[in-house]
């Protein structure tokens, strides 16, 4: 072996003691930043087939001040549940609650590690915006707007809900559940096939009961007869009316009790198309009139679709834990957890 091959081998010998370590030591890192290992989707998804520790953090797109950031996971969870639930209620509905918003927000995770990242979200993997992920809000920020009194005290039961129910989540069929929530359900939750359309096994029609008479349960929103009808005519020009009293010609229900179609005038509107257009808190809605004035009679607050959160409170009153109050809402869910899978 000549002179410039034998100096290329110990170079190369010495650059390999060097560098490899250097790469070993790297990996682990890379892991943590891509925070699974691997997925088989034949088996589920990204997130039950995943492999996670518990210093998981997920990039968030924060709506309201357009910039990302990066934080752990659970504490995250801390402020969707800042930001979702009275911090009052019961502490068994906020680990419910906990529950429902990891299942949630792992939902849209999945989608990012899946390749399907929306963009509203900037390239993260969730942001902010209560119309598309769900609220959040600082613990510090939250405890601004809470009696002065017990705010520490809330704050502390927020990490509590959060840190008892550590990396739960719900999952169906070994696929994480899109585990949608709500103010409060007109006595029976939605199946979420007669609203948005395409049905759901976790996301059937059940009693609600607890929610019946609760504060805000009962809201009104009166219109005058022209605008009632110009706002008609916004969704459709072709609606007549002359009398209010014989105006409504048909309505259909869901399951829920919410108004999923309603006959006014000659013509067929949707409830939630009512709903948005007249700024409706619900679906569940009646119609009655006195003289020129048309009232909206109005149960419940939300769209109805799988947990209400004063039925949990209620429920979580009565002694009910959060497995049960979750299993309640959520059909023939199973609870797992993202850092403890068998």
């Amino acid at each position: 072996m000549n002179m410039k091959k034998l100096t290329a081998l110990f170079l190369s010998i010495i650059l390999s003691i060097l560098i490899l370590p250097a790469v070993l030591s790297f990996l682990p890192d890379l892991k943590r930043e891509n925070h699974t290992e691997s997925f088989n989707l034949s088996e589920g998804d990204a997130i039950t087939t995943g492999s996670f520790d518990d210093d998981f953090k997920i990039s968030v797109y924060n709506s309201a001040e357009d910039r990302l950031f990066e934080v752990n996971f659970e504490d995250y969870i801390v402020g969707v549940l800042a930001g979702e639930m009275p911090p009052t209620y019961h502490i068994e509905a906020l680990k419910a609650q906990a529950v429902a918003a990891r299942s949630y927000i792992l939902a849209r995770v999945c989608e990012h590690l899946e390749g399907k990242t929306s963009e509203e979200h900037k390239g993260a993997m969730v942001c902010t915006n209560y119309q598309h992920c769900k609220a959040w809000r600082d613990i510090s920020e939250a405890k601004k707007n809470w009696d002065s009194r017990f705010s520490d005290d809330y704050a502390h039961k927020m990490y509590k809900a959060v840190e008892l129910t550590k990396g739960e989540y719900l999952a169906y069929d070994n696929k994480v559940a899109k585990a949608f929530f709500y103010a409060i359900s007109g006595g029976r939750t939605e199946d979420v096939e007669e609203v948005w359309g395409s049905a759901i096994p976790y996301l059937k029609s059940v009693e609600s009961r607890g929610d019946i008479g609760s504060d805000g349960y009962s809201s009104a929103s009166v219109y005058p007869k022209d605008l009632f009808i110009s706002k008609l005519k916004e969704i459709d020009e072709n609606v007549k009316i002359d009398d209010l009293e014989s105006c409504i010609e048909s309505v259909t229900k869901t399951q829920g009790g919410g108004v999923k179609e309603i006959k006014i005038g000659g013509v067929s509107f949707e409830g939630k198309k009512m709903r948005e257009v007249f700024d409706l808190r619900s679906t569940n809605f009646e119609l009655t009139f006195e003289g020129e004035k048309v009232i909206f009679d109005v149960k419940g607050y939300g769209h109805g679709v799988g947990m209400s959160q004063n039925g949990a409170n209620v429920m979580a009153q009565d002694g009910k834990s959060y497995e049960s109050i979750l299993k309640h809402y959520y059909t023939d869910v199973d609870i797992v957890n993202l850092y403890k899978k068998s």
